[in-house]
Parts: C-alpha cells; structure tokens; sequence
C-alpha cells in the first residue's frame, strides 16, 4: 500500500504550563521555554492537536479542539491546576489612514500624512453584534509624513503635538476582518508608510507564546524602531 508523507509540523497553538505562569505590574506572562508548541490539525470550530514527536511519528492527538475550546483527548476538561492550551499567536501590524481625525491646524498643516498603527492577533475572533468577525486591534501610536522644510524646532514641536494626541486615542478598536484582510493585501515594509491607502504586514520574530506578551513584545519594537 502506498503511504502518504505527513506535512510538516507547523506549530499553531501552545501547552502553558500552570507553573510556567507568573504576574507582575503589567499582567500575566509565560516564559517560551516552559512551553510545548502543538499543532492543531483542523480548523478553529473542530480538530485534532498534536505535539511535534506525536505528528512526526504518526501518534495519537494529545488534544482535541470542540466548538471553539480544546479539550483532553478522552475528550475530557483539561485541570487548569495542570495547565492550559491557547492558540499560538498570529501578530499582524497595519497602518490606517488617520489624518482626517485630527482636528490640531497645526498638526495638519505640518504633515501630508498621518497613519495610526496598531498590532493584532490575526487567530483571534471577535463577534460584536455582527455575524462577521472582527479584529481587535492594539493602538501603538502614529506615524506621519511631514511636508518640506519644517525647521528642527517646528519638528519637535510637531512631534510633541502628535505624542499629546496619541495619549487620547482609544487603546483597542475593532475593525471588520474582511477591511483588515484587504489592508494585508497592500503589504508595507517595517519603517515605511504605505504607499497610499492603508497597508499592513505579518510581524516576524516574535518569541512570545500568548498573545498579551506578543503585544508587549511588539509594543516595545515599536518604541525602539517605530516599524
């Protein structure tokens, strides 16, 4: 009989320990080395959930994924005292044309272009009073593109303006997945503005294996590089 090779092992959800867990100031986080990465063969209603030595070596699913949850394979609860499964996360940037909400004159006058930037989950699912699903999107900040020849001081005070109204945007705001997947299609590269209209890019590099420390991790690239 013919055999057919398996896929290869492309981890998509996590084994958290309770014990690999601690808390601070900031709220809950996991170190990545305490944690198992898995694989969830299926989609995010219903499947099967696999470690790595599992899948390579044609086992039995260490988990299940039913209506939404995972579940132990006998189909029994998992013991939160022992730990949890989550969704590995997906971390997606985009950047959305924001100018014509800022109400400064002298923010406007100063800039050509203004972009919110925001960092999201692309796993996880909203539903707000819609059959659609949503995203729920992280304010990060602005990014703008000045007009020519602002003098260093005009610059800073610019700088200082935008800082002022950044610290009065909403922190999470939800857009329709069907907008934000078309805001992927015009990919942007990290450091640069879209070319015109909104545009976006899947965020690399991230180590986190929940999504609050993906979203810590990218606040502070944001903060060192401005992606």
């Amino acid at each position: 009989m013919p055999t057919t090779e398996r896929a290869e092992f492309i981890p998509n959800c996590v084994y958290i320990p309770a014990d690999a867990v601690w808390r601070d100031s900031r709220g809950e986080h996991v170190d990545p080395s305490d944690a198992t990465l898995l694989m969830l063969e299926g989609d995010n209603n219903y499947g099967e959930v696999f470690t790595a030595e599992a899948w390579e070596n044609d086992g039995q699913p260490n988990y299940l994924r039913r209506y939404g949850n995972f579940i132990g394979a006998d189909e029994g609860a998992i013991d939160p005292e022992h730990g949890r499964v989550e969704l590995l996360p997906d971390s997606y940037v985009v950047k959305i044309d924001e100018r014509d909400y800022w109400l400064d004159p002298v923010v406007l006058g100063r800039t050509k272009r203004i972009y919110g930037v925001y960092v999201f989950d692309r796993r996880q699912h909203f539903h707000l009073c819609s059959f659609s699903a949503s995203h729920e999107l992280h304010f990060l900040g602005s990014q703008w593109e000045p007009v020519e020849g602002l003098s260093d001081e005009d610059n800073e005070d610019l700088w200082e303006r935008i800082m002022l109204g950044d610290c009065q945007s909403e922190p999470v705001t939800y857009w329709d997945k069907a907008d934000v997947d078309r805001m992927l299609t015009n990919q942007c590269r990290d450091g640069c503005l879209p070319a015109e209209g909104n545009g976006g890019f899947a965020l690399t590099g991230i180590v986190s294996v929940t999504t609050e420390d993906a979203f810590e991790e990218a606040r502070e690239s944001y903060q060192a590089s401005e992606f």
